[in-house]
């Protein structure tokens, strides 16, 4: 089913920034001779094989460039763009699958392998025809099934705005970005995360960077969700034509971090609030999950705390800081996790989700439940001691 993904809201603290982990896998800049045909073309990187046109002259798609009218402020300058130029018409390539093993599906042995995250994006526009009765757009394909659309990214039928439609025809309705315009060029960032179950999708038109960070223009849940081919196509009644260029995929993250901060921490000796920030993925399964606490004192010693309920006490034991759970309280004090936060002012600790500290034992996270976390450490103010936290970390498991 899908529905839309409501993120938890919270006061932001993160210390620690992960390095870009996104690689480019399959692209297409349309290096062709324009006016001319892109049918059997092999350009681009990433495919395993040639592109296949409709049209009884194999020409229902075909390459075109500025020189053109109408021209396309969007065309990313190398080589054409490709365009409709008859409605109803498909082009379609296929994906050099064993040359990321990583994004692998063992099962169905297509792409869309649990945990895996990889992003589509293209420019695009409609160019001719008028609103309603329409669409125009990129779909993730599964070539030679009987329902081969997976997910269509762009404009779904009848919309007139940018959006995804979970199953092309047969799915659920479409979901748009209100106030969006077709008919207005984009340039069109989608993010698919691959979970246990339902993906995650995000939409961005028109970003600053090729992968953003940044709050999302579109944030849902689709079915589950696999694909070998990619299909550009348009369709409508009206004689509506798109033009489509700088076809990429890529997979990967570009900030590893996860979870959502809340909580406000107390200064410590410092002058500085401690914080609290993970690493890893939010797929409890992959019990991958790194916390890392900072601008904490030299040289004192600490441990993590965690809860699955929050809370907020002053002061707790005569502590200075803010204790930002509440319920029942696990410590991770075990061999090895109490630390010291030598000259850096931090430490870090790489969880085991199956060994989670409660009060009375260990439990094992599970997919759908929601843990808190917060950094305790010793502290001294006017040569007295004393300890102190960080801010908490709510991190909702997958």
């Amino acid at each position: 089913m899908k529905r839309s993904l409501l993120l938890p809201i919270g006061l932001v603290a993160t210390s620690i920034t992960a390095t870009a982990q996104v690689t480019p896998v399959c692209t297409e800049t349309f290096e062709y001779p324009a006016p001319g045909l892109f049918h059997a073309q092999t350009g681009g990187t990433g495919w395993s094989n040639a592109w296949w046109v409709d049209g009884a002259m194999n020409d229902d798609l075909q390459v075109m460039d500025n020189t053109m009218t109408p021209a396309f402020p969007l065309s990313d300058g190398v080589g054409g763009h490709a365009g409709q130029v008859v409605t109803w018409g498909s082009g379609y390539r296929q994906i050099d699958l064993a040359a990321h093993p990583d994004l692998l599906d063992v099962g169905t042995n297509m792409w869309g392998r649990d945990g895996a995250t990889i992003w589509v994006s293209f420019s695009t526009v409609r160019f001719a025809g008028a609103s309603g009765e329409h669409y125009g757009g990129l779909s993730l394909w599964k070539a030679g099934q009987a329902q081969p659309e997976a997910i269509f990214l762009g404009s779904a039928w009848n919309d007139d705005q940018w959006g995804y439609d979970d199953e092309g025809p047969v799915g659920l309705p479409s979901e748009s970005v209100a106030g969006s315009d077709d008919s207005v060029p984009a340039r069109l960032v989608y993010r698919i995360d691959f979970l246990p179950g339902e993906e995650r999708i995000r939409l961005w038109i028109d970003p600053a960077v090729p992968y953003p960070t940044t709050t999302p223009d579109l944030d849902g849940m689709i079915v589950d969700l696999r694909f070998d081919e990619i299909r550009i196509s348009t369709g409508g009644n009206n004689g509506d034509l798109f033009f489509f260029d700088a076809i990429e995929i890529a997979k990967g993250a570009p900030d590893a971090t996860i979870g959502t901060n809340y909580c406000v921490a107390a200064p410590n000796s410092t002058g500085a609030t401690g914080s609290i920030s993970a690493t890893g993925s939010l797929v409890a399964t992959e019990n991958n999950v790194t916390l890392s606490a900072s601008m904490l004192p030299t040289t004192s010693f600490g441990f993590f705390l965690t809860s699955q309920t929050q809370g907020f006490v002053v002061g707790p034991g005569g502590s200075q800081g803010n204790l930002c759970l509440g319920g029942a309280v696990g410590r991770y004090v075990g061999a090895g996790q109490i630390q010291n936060t030598g000259q850096t002012g931090g430490f870090e600790l790489t969880l085991d989700l199956t060994q989670t500290p409660t009060p009375v034992g260990f439990v094992t996270v599970q997919a759908g439940e929601t843990w808190n976390f917060q950094a305790w450490h010793r502290d001294a103010v006017g040569g007295s001691a004393t300890s102190n936290f960080t801010d908490g970390l709510e991190i909702a498991f997958l």
